[in-house]
């Protein structure tokens, strides 16, 4: 007999996970109260960019393993399984539960009336303590038993925009927070019908499957800090270079490579908010988080050597034309949440320069950010087109095969490479983490 799963929110996260159910044939309802992005998405069409999503959803939709509704109201008597993906934004360097608050309650008073044991499952990131006081909303409305009338589970997911669908079909390791032995049973069943048997399992309890979460995205804020302090110093020492020394310690088995790529800083939807909360974790239970304040500071800070390194160039900025390459805040994405990109240029602004920028997947979403303030280009050449400067900003791979005509009309020929991707002569070039000695 098919399974009904309910995913509720169809964001980054629930709609690759609905696209990943229904392509290993459960009977999939992706419920969407946004009801712009629920025409959509009915269409067939991902409202956001990620690859290989658009024609799986399609696939799934053709062979009626997905369906999309406004509500869970209208399904839930038929459901076996919800997973709440609902965001849980920044709010005053916490996180806002509101969404999932709302999701819970409205839980908690359909569980009265249907015959069904449904697994519920909060893939949402939650601080610690979290799903304890979701627990009593659905246990006080309900008049329901956990573990009896229905099944609560912490699990986490660890997504990497640009693979997400992959990382849905493939995770490195499966966490699941439970707080009863028939939870943990059930959902051990249930996955073992569409994850392979060689991905790892941690079963835990509820505050442990959220601090995993938290700390997972902390360690790969701290990585990323720790080589950018190292790149700022290898910015001023003569022939010092950043990856030579990131690729070195990389080697190393207790550091690894991943996350020691030096550049503008993080951004994204989890990393920043993710460790803004986690601060604010610390702090209420009274312990300085002295370390990951740290981490802050240098990822708020990492705009400044780019600004450092225009003003040694440029006497006044004010008036410079000045180019970006890359918007999104990582290559094949059209996500501009923290966006490093998106913060330069408001500062350029601020500094009185003419800003202009190409990024083929992310234009659409900057224009509505900065309407006519800016302009807007269809071509590396035309970005580059009587320029000042030209920044890059992501490691898009059109960016590292830019050649001489791409920038053969720039004002002054000076590219800053905030990456180190591109291979080219005869040109002023500096790139972050090299010290102008040891530049092309």
């Amino acid at each position: 007999m098919m399974m009904n799963v309910a995913v509720v929110g169809q964001g980054f996260v629930g709609l690759t996970l609905s696209v990943f159910l229904g392509l290993e044939k459960l009977q999939v309802f992706g419920v969407e109260n946004n009801q712009n992005k629920l025409k959509t998405l009915q269409t067939g069409k991902s409202p956001f960019f990620e690859p290989n999503l658009d024609k799986n959803l399609k696939k799934c939709l053709k062979l009626k393993n997905i369906q999309f509704v406004k509500s869970l109201n209208t399904i839930f008597s038929k459901i076996d399984v919800v997973y709440i993906c609902v965001p849980t934004p920044n709010k005053k360097n916490s996180i806002d539960l509101k969404f999932i608050r709302d999701v819970i309650y409205e839980i908690s008073h359909l569980l009265k009336s249907t015959k069904k044991r449904p697994m519920i499952i909060i893939k949402s990131t939650v601080a610690p303590q979290t799903t304890n006081s979701l627990l009593e909303i659905l246990s006080k409305n309900s008049k329901k038993i956990m573990g009896k009338d229905y099944f609560l589970i912490v699990n986490p997911e660890f997504l990497r925009e640009g693979s997400a669908l992959n990382d849905q079909m493939n995770p490195h390791l499966i966490v699941m927070g439970c707080e009863d032995l028939t939870s943990r049973n059930k959902i051990k069943n249930f996955y073992k019908k569409i994850y392979p048997e060689k991905i790892p399992r941690t079963f835990t309890n509820f505050p442990t499957a959220e601090l995993i979460k938290y700390s997972n995205n902390a360690f790969l804020a701290t990585k990323i800090s720790f080589i950018n302090s190292i790149s700022n110093l290898c910015q001023k020492i003569p022939g010092a270079n950043i990856d030579d020394v990131s690729n070195a310690i990389g080697f190393d088995p207790r550091i690894g490579p991943l996350f020691l790529k030096a550049g503008p800083g993080f951004g994204g939807s989890c990393l920043p908010k993710d460790l803004n909360s986690f601060i604010s974790v610390y702090k209420i239970f009274g312990i300085q988080p002295l370390l990951f304040n740290s981490v802050k500071n240098v990822n708020d800070q990492q705009l400044q050597q780019i600004f450092s390194i225009l003003k040694n160039r440029f006497k006044r900025l004010e008036g410079k034309t000045i180019s970006i390459l890359g918007i999104s805040f990582k290559e094949n994405s059209d996500d501009l949440r923290e966006s490093r990109s998106i913060m330069l240029i408001k500062q350029l602004l601020n500094a009185n320069c003419k800003v202009k920028v190409f990024d083929f997947l992310a234009l659409e979403n900057t224009k509505k950010l900065f309407k006519n303030s800016i302009i807007y280009c269809n071509s590396i050449h035309e970005c580059s087109k009587n320029s000042d400067c030209l920044i890059i900003m992501n490691e898009d791979d059109q960016f590292k095969k830019i050649t001489k005509k791409d920038i053969s009309d720039m004002r002054k020929k000076f590219i800053l490479d905030t990456r180190r991707i591109l291979k080219i002569s005869d040109v002023e070039y500096v790139a972050l983490g090299k010290n102008s000695d040891n530049n092309q």
